[in-house]
């Protein structure tokens, strides 16, 4: 592992073909936006306040609701990366920690900045520091410590792997962020069959977590428990592992594409989607104490929830308001009930072909980002099934495979194919007037 900036191509050079104006740089992400203030009002201010009536909670979120979106439209595309390992970066991460460190977030987060342009933080809150996977990189960038830069922290790259004079580099696919006392602990995993676990405080690479017989497509941290993480690859298993001894505990017979942990449940469930579209929930069996051997599941003890929802495969799931949210590459996402494996709404992501991506789920689970194929990204109201906005710039023309929502909702980023990561942030009009009049001045 070394930390160095070397994998990075700054967005001013222009030999890397990033950004070569700023004219062009900052690109509205939507002509129509409306222009709210240039420091807007702390948005508790703002929104009603909650009563025990259950009119006025809802007309507390619809006002959250629409100053976010008013938020979304005005993001404009402000920093553009390359990696240098020119392969589709698979996935990305912020390093967010709710359960263990309860910072404010959305609309409540309100930066601060020192003089330097650094911005004042809980020294315990990682939620600025980035994470991604793509080729045989796993890259670490700060994302505000040192201003508006996206900037290279760590850089960790994998051994190759093969016969000797015939060795081939991995390509990591997955990625998770896992809590560990005064560390930040980044897990991630591929086609070498081996689950990475990289210490950032250590600048080194904690333990390989060794079992599965064929790439690994996906990974997950344990929601109530720091020492658990979970795996599915295309050896036809889904295994969970200790990180801190390296064993693997279960081993979950089912060939999944990806997995998920069910908030709902602390944990003691999870569900996998499957590359024809079904949808199961397993539980996790209770744990008195480590086992000798990996316990098996077979699949006749796991329950399937969807299985004409998705006619494709799946390549992400999530939780939100205790629904799950299911996406397949055929570009469509589906809002349902867990419990009662009620339909509540399809999203069809528009003017996007067949296309793998990551999406995410705001922090406030009001909001869902999801890349296309075409190189723009949507964000979709999940409670009114609205578009809110697409983020969009001209030289963004390749398929995204990732993005997420920063902690202040402010902040969008993207990435996929040719390595690229593209970050939109909140720009008001009024701000882009100013930097034109400090342009226009002699």
């Amino acid at each position: 592992m070394s930390a160095a900036s070397s994998p990075l191509k700054r967005e001013r050079d222009e030999s890397s073909g990033a950004i070569s104006s700023e004219d062009d740089y900052f690109t509205p992400a939507s002509s129509a936006s409306p222009a709210p203030s240039k420091k807007p009002k702390s948005p508790t201010t703002s929104i009603t306040t909650t009563t025990a009536t259950e009119g006025t909670t809802a007309t507390s979120i619809v006002n959250r609701s629409e100053q976010l979106e008013a938020i979304f439209k005005n993001l404009r595309l402000r920093r553009i990366v390359k990696e240098n390992h020119s392969s589709e970066i698979n996935q990305m991460a912020f390093c967010l920690d709710q359960r263990h460190n309860k910072t404010p977030f959305g609309l409540d987060h309100v930066k601060v900045f020192e003089q330097r342009g650094a911005v004042k933080r809980d020294p315990w809150d990682n939620s600025n520091i980035l994470g991604t996977t793509g080729g045989p990189q796993a890259n670490i960038y700060d994302n505000e410590h040192c201003g508006d830069h996206l900037d290279i922290m760590s850089h960790f790259l994998l051994d190759p792997v093969g016969e000797e004079g015939a060795e081939e580099l991995p390509e990591m696919l997955t990625c998770c962020w896992i809590y560990q006392p005064q560390d930040a602990i980044l897990a991630t995993a591929g086609t070498d069959k081996v689950v990475h676990v990289l210490s950032l405080a250590r600048s080194k690479e904690l333990v390989r977590l060794s079992g599965h017989g064929h790439t690994i497509t996906d990974i997950q941290a344990h929601p109530f428990n720091d020492d658990y993480l979970l795996s599915a690859s295309k050896d036809g298993s889904v295994r969970m592992w200790n990180i801190l001894t390296g064993k693997c505990l279960l081993i979950f017979e089912i060939k999944a594409s990806v997995v998920c942990f069910n908030p709902n449940t602390e944990g003691k469930t999870f569900l996998t989607g499957g590359y024809n579209g079904e949808i199961r929930e397993w539980s996790v069996p209770t744990l008195d104490s480590e086992p000798e051997e990996p316990i098996v599941v077979l699949a006749n003890e796991s329950r399937v929830l969807q299985s004409g929802l998705h006619s494709a495969r799946i390549d992400c799931i999530r939780f939100a308001k205790g629904k799950v949210l299911s996406k397949s590459v055929n570009g469509k996402v589906e809002y349902w009930d867990p419990e009662t494996l009620i339909q509540i709404r399809t999203f069809t992501i528009k003017n996007t072909a067949s296309n793998q991506c990551r999406f995410d789920v705001s922090l406030d689970e009001l909001f869902f980002c999801v890349g296309t194929s075409n190189g723009s990204a949507y964000i979709y109201n999940i409670d009114t099934g609205r578009t809110v906005t697409e983020l969009k710039h001209r030289r963004s023309t390749k398929a995204i495979r990732t993005c997420i929502f920063a902690r202040d909702s402010r902040t969008v980023v993207c990435a996929g194919e040719d390595s690229f990561i593209w970050r939109y942030d909140y720009v008001t009009d009024e701000t882009l007037n100013e930097w034109a009049n400090w342009k226009a001045e002699p």
